[in-house]
Order: structure tokens, then C-alpha cells, then sequence
């Protein structure tokens, strides 16, 4: 949003007149805008940077000065809007530039009405105030951000998503469709940190990335046509909290605790490890069970939420036994899914116990290819086509043929969509889970009324932050300061406001109590009396000290200052050899600084008084 602005404030500053531009401008706009669109920003970016165009070109085009600074507000205003939804790091640095940029065109525009008014050589605007300025407003919202009180929660303005043109991007779905669905782009937007223990070693993280393979979100058991849905009364997450356990967490062997870091999404939904697991809901947002057996929000969040999470490795999850409507639910195939049947037994033709023909079908699906291209998308019968004739698909299909055939072999069996655990980032100290690691895989109901997983799909290409080159480091080491940023920036709350101001005064309470003596205290008056006075004769009494030159006369030293960079005295100098200079190098200052040597020369060679003198000094140092 601020490069518009800058653009804008660099025309004004070269003098360009674009008025002959101006339909161009427009045209170019709008295809910023359609470019933007197709790129899937969301819709509310979309419109706030729209708008933010539009102000840079009416700011490039000729305007009078008041419309100029009315159009700066109007921006302000909507950057102000933009920061109540945005906690991205990104932010911070577009938020800087934005101050220089608007500091940048009010400058400019300032400086133009003054010089206007005045004769001769017309200096180069101050621009090395910009940086006090953007300095002070970053050290002035350091300090707002610190002790102004905050909210805890934040709700989203709208429970649904806006995304553009794109087309179909990876990521969480509560529902799969086979028929007429494209291929699959590529979607980098993390959904989850998973932080481990402080100070695990490596060897140990071995056991938690094993745990933590799979991340379940939502399960799919009804069937219908070539679509998988989820049951509304389908109930598997315990959600008490368990802080007594994790506590003692180094006491119990079997169990694993790990902190996670989850980004809003429209849905809310948590990925949670596979098994048995306890959350301990962070304060001021419950979590509660929702559609599909997944866990949600109980209010939908627009930041990041830590939620604390215990593995119970050894305890097995128990459901209720499937019976009557739901076991008929487990069983259907939908419509036109006969060559489904027929491949499973061609590929298993004996009786076998629901492991054995899950392994088996697995092992035969695992030779498929993976692909995103979804060459089998557009078939009438897509699972059909994926089986017998492009043998190549996304998860999705390889999840619901698996759990199709089992079906039609009379084993329940259901579709779970979730995540895979994503990279190591070593940078940061956590596993980093992207809509890229979306997965779906497939349970079924074992001998003993025991759910098991079952993960047909073959392994997909590893992800471009496990590389070693340049690029791949710098894109683990952003993705660790976006973290940081959040965990320390984003959530800093009431709470830790008190914590710190309760640390604070722990270390005050903690210093020495020390009071001067009273002879100190007489001698520290006494000294600073001294150099009061002295400053006081230096300044009055100039006659005093000795001719030396331009600085031999105190009252001359704001010019002095004034004037050091472009015009400073040399060695040898006398008082008017200097000020002759200064009337050359200023042909509009001639008479005033003619008279002022010759005061000068009054005061040092006459003996007159310098009261004269400071008016004149003055004169000159506002006119320069």
C-alpha cells in the first residue's frame, strides 16, 4: 500500500506532469487490480489496496496542495483500518515505509509553499528529517503497544473465506469431491507449529515426528454419489484438560506433550495427533467437538492460538460399538462404483482379515503415481478412471478407493482428512505444517471393534524448506521470525503487561538502598553553582575572552553552527574575511551581513556593546 504513495511522491519531487497520462494510469490500475485477482488475494485486501491506487495517481496527477493533503488523510484512514485485521511481521516493515512515504509527500508539499515566498537560490527540501520522523513514530507506537491496554480475542468479521481466481488450491476441506475437480495449486499458507520440549534431544524427536505423522481433522463416513461428507453425531476427541499431567510429564514415559500453534482458518478446525489424546484449551478460548469428529474453536479466531497437547501413546481409542443405522452408513458405496469392487479382487482375491487385505490393497495403490495434475478430475466416473486407466491421483483418490473397496469387501471404513507433519525447521525449533501437507488417508474397523489407519498414498515430493541452498535457508529463517513475531509481539497481553511491570518491581525492590551525605550534597551544589556562573559570564561578557578569530566572539556561534557544513571558517581567518565569504556565497544576504562585520568590528576593535548584534545574528540565521 505505500509503493502507490511513494510513486506518487516521486513524481512530485521530479516535477513530471502526468495530466497527458492519465487514461493509461487508469487502464494500468485496473490491471493491477485484475492482477491482484487472479493472484487470490482475499477480497477486503483487495478493495483496501484498490482504493490505495487510486490515491497515488490522483496524488501523481496535478492537484492543488489541499486536495493533495486530503487525499494523504484518506489513505492514513484506511491504513489505520488495515492494521486492526493484520499481525503479520510483513506489516511492520510496509508500516515504516508508509510513514517515510506519507512524511515524504507532506515535506515536499510544505517545502513547496515556503520556497515560494522567497529569493534566489531555493535549497533542496530537508529530507534527513524523515528519518526523526518515521524514528518517532516507530518509538511512539513501541511505547502505545506496551502499555495500552489490549484485547484478548479477536473475531473474524466474516465465517467464511473470499478467495479469488485462482481456481482450487491444497488445503483442509470437510468434504471431498471427485467429479469436475481440476488440478490442484500449490498452497504455502501455514496451518500449524508444533513446538516439542524445550532442550529435546535429537534423538528423541524421532519418537514425537513419529507420533505426529499423521494430524487428524475431520472425518468422512457417509457417502454420496461420488462425495465423502461427515456425520454431525460423530463424537472421538477428549478435550478435558489434563494440567496435572502435563506437569509431570517427565514422570510418564508414555506420554507425549507438545504445544500447538494454530493459525486461524474460516472453518476452525484443530489438527490433532492420531490417538488418544488431552488438550488443555488456552484461556478465553474454549474448544469444543464439532461435525466429523473434529475439534473447533468454540469462537472463531483471527490470530494465532497456542493450544497445549498430551499423546497418550499406549491408551487405544475407544467408540462406540458400530451398530443399526450407522453400520449400514460404514457400508455404502455410493453409485457406478462396481469396477472398484472388481479391482480389489483382482488384487485380493481370498478372504482376508481387514489388516491383511488393507496391506495388500495398499501395497498395489502405493505403485500409482502421485500428482497434483488430477488427469482423472474430469471423468464421468473418476475413481474408475484413476483404477483402470491413469493410475495416477492426489490422496484424495487413493483414499477413497482404498475405503470403497474395503466396503464392498464388507469392512467399515471411512476417510479422514487431515494434515502430514511437515519439515523440521531447525531455525525455529519446531515442525511447520503447511495447506501443502494436506492429506487425506483411511481408518477401518478391525477384528475387536478396534479402529486402525491404514495410508495408501504413496510419498509425495519432499518440501522445499528441507533444502539446502540459500533460498530454502532464508525462507526457514522468515518463517522463524514470523513465529517469534507472533508468539512475542502479536500475543503480548494484558498478562504480560502485569509480568512485566510485576518484573520491574522486583528488581527495583531488589537494589541497594543508597542516600548521599549531606556534605556530598553541599559539594555537588556548590559545583554546579561554578559552572552555572561561568556559562553565564561566557555568554554575557564576550569582551572577556581573547580574538581569535570568528570564534573569539560568543555571540557569533549559532551562525557559526548554522553555517559549518557549507561555509566554515579556515584556518588564519579573520572575523570579516569569513563574513565577506558568507555575503558571496549569498548575494541575497549581502546587506545584512555587511552590516554585521561591520558591528563586529565595532564591538572587538571599539569597545561597544554587543546587544546589536544578536538581532542581526538572528535576522540572518532565519533567512538562511
Amino acid at each position: 500500500m505505500a509503493l502507490p504513495l511513494a510513486a506518487a511522491a516521486a513524481v512530485e519531487s521530479q516535477r513530471w506532469n502526468l495530466e497527458g497520462y492519465r487514461r493509461f494510469l487508469e487502464i494500468g490500475a485496473l490491471g493491477a487490480v485484475l492482477l491482484q485477482a487472479l493472484l487470490r488475494i482475499s477480497f477486503v485486501p483487495l478493495t483496501v489496496n484498490m482504493i490505495f491506487i487510486l490515491c497515488g495517481i490522483r496524488l501523481a496527477l496535478p492537484r492543488e496542495a489541499p486536495q493533495r493533503r486530503q487525499l494523504v488523510l484518506m489513505g492514513f484512514l484506511l491504513f489505520l483500518v488495515t492494521t486492526i485485521g493484520t499481525f503479520e511481521i510483513s506489516f511492520l516493515f510496509w508500516a515504516v515505509a508508509w510513514t517515510a512515504s506519507t512524511c515524504l509527500a507532506l515535506l515536499q508539499q510544505s517545502w513547496e509553499a515556503s520556497a515560494s515566498l522567497r529569493r534566489g537560490h531555493v535549497p533542496p527540501p530537508p529530507y534527513r528529517l524523515i528519518l526523526g520522523w518515521t524514528g518517532a513514530a516507530i518509538c511512539l507506537a513501541s511505547v502505545c503497544f506496551v502499555i495500552l491496554p489490549r484485547q484478548t480475542m479477536g473475531l473474524r468479521f466474516f465465517p467464511w473465506g473470499m478467495r479469488g481466481l485462482g481456481g482450487t488450491a491444497a488445503g483442509l476441506s470437510d468434504r471431498i469431491e471427485l467429479l469436475d475437480k481440476g488440478p490442484i495449486a500449490n498452497n504455502r499458507d501455514a496451518v500449524l507449529r508444533i513446538l516439542p520440549p524445550q532442550g529435546l534431544p535429537p534423538q528423541q524427536r524421532e519418537h514425537y515426528a513419529e507420533a505426529l505423522q499423521l494430524l487428524r481433522g475431520i472425518t468422512l463416513e457417509n457417502v454420496v454419489d461420488q462425495r465423502w461428507e461427515a456425520r454431525s453425531d460423530l463424537f472421538l476427541r477428549n478435550i478435558s484438560a489434563a494440567e496435572y499431567e502435563w506437569e509431570h510429564l517427565e514422570e510418564s514415559p508414555d506420554c507425549l506433550g507438545v504445544e500447538l500453534f494454530v493459525a486461524p482458518n474460516p472453518m476452525g478446525i484443530i489438527p490433532m495427533p492420531l490417538g488418544n489424546v488431552a488438550t488443555i484449551p488456552t484461556p478465553g478460548m474454549p474448544v469444543r467437538q464439532s461435525l466429523g469428529g473434529s475439534l473447533r474453536w468454540q469462537y472463531p479466531s483471527r490470530r494465532w492460538i497456542p493450544l497445549k497437547v498430551i499423546v497418550y501413546r499406549n491408551r487405544l481409542v475407544r467408540e462406540q460399538p458400530a451398530t443399526g443405522s450407522r453400520l449400514a452408513a460404514l457400508l455404502q458405496t455410493g453409485r457406478d462404483t462396481g469396477a472398484v469392487l472388481a479391482w480389489s479382487r483382482r488384487i485380493a482375491p481370498d478372504e482376508l482379515t481387514p489388516t491383511r487385505l488393507a496391506e495388500r490393497l495398499s501395497a498395489e495403490l502405493r505403485t500409482f503415481e502421485y500428482t497434483t495434475n488430477n488427469p482423472s478430475g474430469m471423468a464421468q466416473n473418476p475413481v474408475q478412471d484413476f483404477l483402470e486407466r491413469t493410475r495416477a491421483g492426489h490422496c484424495e483418490y487413493f483414499a477413497s478407493s482404498l475405503a470403497l473397496a474395503l466396503r464392498h469387501r464388507g469392512i467399515p471404513a471411512r476417510v479422514v482428512n487431515g494434515y502430514r507433519l511437515g519439515p523440521w525447521i531447525d531455525e525455529g525449533g519446531y515442525w511447520l505444517v503447511t495447506q501443502d501437507q494436506a492429506h487425506s488417508w483411511v481408518e477401518f474397523l478391525d477384528i475387536g471393534g478396534i479402529w486402525r489407519h491404514v495410508d495408501p498414498t504413496p510419498p509425495g515430493p519432499p518440501s522445499d524448506l528441507q533444502g539446502l541452498d540459500i533460498w530454502a535457508t532464508l525462507q526457514r529463517w522468515t518463517d522463524a521470525l514470523r513465529f517469534r513475531w507472533d508468539r512475542n509481539v502479536v500475543r503480548f497481553s494484558d498478562e504480560d503487561q502485569m509480568a512485566g511491570l510485576s518484573w520491574l518491581q522486583a528488581k527495583a525492590t531488589a537494589l541497594p538502598s543508597w542516600r548521599p551525605e549531606k556534605a556530598l550534597l553541599r559539594a555537588i551544589a556548590i559545583l554546579l553553582t561554578l559552572i552555572l556562573g561561568i556559562r553565564w559570564l561566557l555568554r554575557w561578557r564576550p569582551s572577556l575572552i581573547p580574538n581569535r578569530g570568528p570564534r573569539g566572539i560568543q555571540v557569533l556561534k549559532p551562525l557559526l553552527t548554522k553555517t559549518r557544513k557549507s561555509l566554515p571558517p579556515t584556518e588564519g581567518e579573520t572575523v570579516r574575511q569569513w563574513l565577506q565569504r558568507l555575503s558571496l556565497a549569498r548575494p541575497d544576504l549581502q546587506t545584512q551581513v555587511d552590516q554585521l562585520a561591520e558591528a563586529v568590528d565595532a564591538v572587538s576593535y571599539g569597545g561597544q556593546a554587543n546587544s546589536s548584534l544578536r538581532g542581526m545574528v538572528r535576522e540572518i540565521i532565519q533567512k538562511l
